[in-house]
């Protein structure tokens, strides 16, 4: 297989030969300063429609460049040869990895199936206790009202078409766009787990309210004093939430 930090450490090497900093490498070939820090770090490797440029701009062939190394008459073939079979190795394990992947995700979904099952034939449940639309619609509307309010909404969106779409972008913009739409994720679990509690905590006064409705005048507030502070709490962290996403978005 490729040494993907063997490539990058010899990238940083003949750019600081060549007296370029990350960013005039970057310039030179169209791609980002985080795309060449990406390579140098051993986190990926260069997009082949600009491996000809990077390798012009650094004074290298493609082979050198992909084993790492300078090479010379008598190495370059052999090099060369071993390099196709890592390629051709890379693209295989890959495959299997996706392979792997379905079948972790079919069997996890086959194990839950029959999780819910045992819990309600076990515990006398029924499916309807977990399907409450009007809860899952709250969630939803204020994850989407936190992350549009926190500019993050686009790099949620692009998220998903980064994993599930294709796309014809180079390494550099995919990695680019990656990073951002990582963060929207983030920003959209936090917002709705939030969103979760504060659904609860309003559910929660109101049922008790209802089960002691006799006894409403003193169990009601109560109830709702002694849920108050955490009730502020979640506010409080969801007001912030837009701020932080706007502030992210300025570097």
């Amino acid at each position: 297989m490729l040494d993907l930090i063997k490539i990058g450490s010899f990238i940083s090497n003949v750019r600081k030969e060549q007296g370029l900093t990350q960013k005039q490498l970057a310039e030179r070939v169209g791609v980002s300063d985080k795309a060449v820090s990406r390579w140098e770090t051993g986190k990926g490797l260069p997009d082949t429609s600009i491996m000809s440029d990077l390798c012009e701009a650094l004074g290298i062939n493609i082979n050198e460049l992909l084993s790492g190394e300078r090479l010379d008459a008598d190495t370059y073939s052999g090099k060369a040869e071993k390099i196709m079979v890592d390629l051709v190795k890379d693209v295989q394990n890959n495959k299997k990895d996706r392979k792997i992947e379905i079948l972790g995700l079919l069997l996890g979904c086959l194990l839950l199936l029959v999780g819910l099952f045992g819990i309600m034939v076990v515990g006398g449940g029924r499916l309807v206790y977990y399907l409450d639309a009007p809860s899952l619609i709250m969630v939803l509307a204020i994850q989407l009202i936190i992350e549009g309010a926190g500019g993050q909404l686009q790099g949620f969106i692009q998220a998903f078409k980064l994993v599930f779409g294709k796309t014809d972008n180079s390494e550099a913009a995919i990695a680019e766009a990656a990073s951002k739409s990582e963060y929207a994720i983030k920003f959209a679990e936090k917002a709705a787990i939030l969103g979760g509690v504060l659904s609860s905590i309003m559910g929660f006064v109101t049922v008790f309210a209802i089960v002691f409705r006799q006894n409403y005048e003193v169990l009601g507030p109560n109830l709702a004093v002694a849920v108050l502070s955490l009730l502020y709490g979640v506010l409080l962290a969801l007001l912030l939430m837009p701020i932080q996403g706007r502030l992210h978005k300025m570097y």
